[in-house]
């Protein structure tokens, strides 16, 4: 009765949740009547939902006294606690609320998901659309409050008057997406509304504006938080292995971008051998979203024949160009991912048009296109997020909480699980030209250098500017893709870790089970199970694999 009450209790909590964030609701495919409204826009969200999960994980742990739980309950517990300590930390340890004055950021995604998850009717969606715009005055006025006593990040205050400047266009946008499939009502309220939300969003870039005459330029959380932080997702490593894993492993890439270069060029310098990759490069950004679907089904097609894993799901994936006013939070690509509670698991690969011919060329040639497939549809993120939403919701509870405002989650299982796919493939021979292999390594540079500037930029230790530097010293990637990448981590403390350490962790496993299970290793297996678990911090997906592969 127990296990049926722990249950019964989640849903319910949900629901209040949901109350709380209809945002939440909306990402997660809770559509009725969610869509239609904006959270508070100030601290009073983050207080509620703080105060919602303190009372529910009392709840939880006094049941889970009473009576033993499911393995699957006893993860969906240790979930509810990991979520409750990181809505603590960034209410407590490191204010972003108070720091990160981007109001903008949040409901424009939301806006921009709405239109593009085909999870309803157009004309359905557009009704969310047009009431969430109609209350963005209302959720700016709010989110300009938590400003009242306190300073926010230049840096960031100059992202958020970027993205002021872009969101007005994707408003027109999709006026003009929307206009042919509603009705003339909904249209002249669409009208309305777009108009009022301009005017406030013009108010709220004069308003940032006069803020970064009183910002400042700090924003490290310091060596003790940040060791907290990790240890909170239960991270293994302290802040200084990281480090030092990162610089090995720029080293270690650099000799064999110079033994690959070799090979490519003739007079084997990793320049000429750049030059030679980049030549391959589809012209317009049009044509590299062409190319990335198409290399997308050659995936799909690859792993079915050489049965590396198991694809039964019925997902649907589109194509489609970063908005503007997203770039700066999105400076290469990534994967809107399949919602848990949606019928048809639908997912959004996005690729961000970046500024000038040159860094198309470097972002976007076809190998590392090949490779950018891998790591983001399939067997990467998309396929991970839609066969991890056949467990139980509860798995994906701090995925939910996701704000501006609040702490990323345990993000080293699914980008390690993506960087994984990159190497595994490679092996496989998917993407096994020594061009692939050039492509695997500078984005494995790029990996070792999000996790430095992420400890580093954390610990206070370096500026942005410093990190830029190591960046493009380090990566053969122009000055724009640095800084744009730089400046898009430094207000996601530990994100930029996740890759690389994810990757070691998963490789770590997998040589932990061939040593354990012997000939009964099964590759296929082992990819199934971590995809399916892809949304749980690692540690707790390392137990749900291994003890499944364990029953095998």
């Amino acid at each position: 009765m127990s296990q049926t009450e722990f249950d019964q209790l989640n849903e319910q909590m949900l629901v209040k949740l949901f109350e709380i964030s209809p945002d939440a609701a909306t990402q997660s495919g809770k559509h009725k009547p969610y869509d239609l409204h904006l959270p508070h826009g100030g601290f009073k969200r983050l207080d509620d939902t703080l105060n919602l999960l303190e009372s529910w994980h009392k709840e939880a742990s006094r049941i889970a006294d009473s009576a033993e739980l499911t393995p699957d309950q006893g993860i969906s517990l240790e979930l509810l606690e990991m979520s409750l300590e990181l809505q603590r930390f960034a209410i407590d340890d490191y204010p972003m609320w108070k720091m990160y004055p981007n109001g903008l950021e949040h409901p424009g995604w939301l806006l921009f998901l709405m239109a593009v998850r085909e999870y309803a009717p157009l004309p359905d969606r557009v009704e969310g659309i047009v009431s969430r715009i109609g209350e963005l005055p209302r959720y700016l006025g709010e989110f300009r409050q938590r400003f009242s006593n306190s300073k926010p990040v230049r840096v960031w205050t100059e992202i958020a008057i970027e993205t002021c400047e872009g969101v007005p266009d994707y408003l027109a946008h999709l006026r003009s997406f929307s206009q042919d499939s509603i009705s003339s009502s909904l249209l002249a309220q669409m009208d309305k509304n777009i108009a009022y939300a301009n005017e406030d969003i013009a108010d709220h870039k004069d308003w940032l504006k006069g803020m970064l005459d009183v910002s400042v330029e700090q924003f490290a959380m310091g060596r003790e938080k940040f060791a907290k932080l990790l240890k909170i997702r239960g991270i293994d490593y302290l802040p200084d292995e990281i480090l030092a894993i990162a610089e090995m492993t720029i080293h270690e890439l650099k000799e064999e971008r110079v033994i690959i270069s070799g090979r490519i060029s003739p007079d084997g310098t990793p320049e000429k051998a750049k030059q030679i990759v980049e030549s391959d490069t589809p012209d317009t950004i049009e044509d590299v979203l062409a190319v990335t679907s198409s290399e997308t089904e050659n995936a799909k097609r690859f792993l079915i024949e050489h049965d590396l894993i198991t694809l039964d799901h019925e997902g649907i994936l589109n194509f489609v160009k970063t908005p503007e006013f997203l770039s700066s939070a999105i400076p290469t690509a990534a994967l809107m991912m399949p919602a848990v509670f949606d019928k048809t698991q639908h997912g959004t690969y996005l690729i961000t048009d970046p500024p000038d011919k040159a860094d198309l060329r470097s972002l976007w040639n076809r190998a590392a296109i090949i490779n950018t497939v891998v790591h983001e549809a399939y067997p990467g993120h998309f396929h991970q997020g839609a066969v991890s939403n056949s467990k139980p919701w509860m798995h994906q509870l701090p995925h939910m909480l996701i704000a501006s405002d609040t702490m990323i989650p345990a993000y080293e299982m699914m980008e390690g699980w993506a960087h994984y796919c990159e190497k595994m493939m490679y092996d496989h021979k998917f993407c096994g030209t020594d061009k692939d292999a050039l492509a695997m390594i500078e984005f494995g540079l790029w990996r070792a250098c999000r996790a430095i500037y992420d400890v580093e930029l954390a610990h206070g230790d370096v500026s942005i500017d410093e990190m830029v530097e190591m960046f493009v010293r380090e990566t053969s990637t122009t000055r724009n893709s640095a800084e744009a990448d730089v400046k898009g981590f430094s207000h996601t403390p530990g994100y930029g870790l996740s890759y690389m350490m994810g990757r070691k962790m998963v490789l770590g496993f997998r040589k932990e089970l061939e040593h354990e299970l012997g000939q009964r290793f099964d590759e296929k297996i082992f990819h199934d199970q971590m995809a399916e678990n892809g949304n749980l911090p690692f540690h707790l997906a390392k137990r749900a694999v291994r003890s499944a592969m364990a029953l095998r």
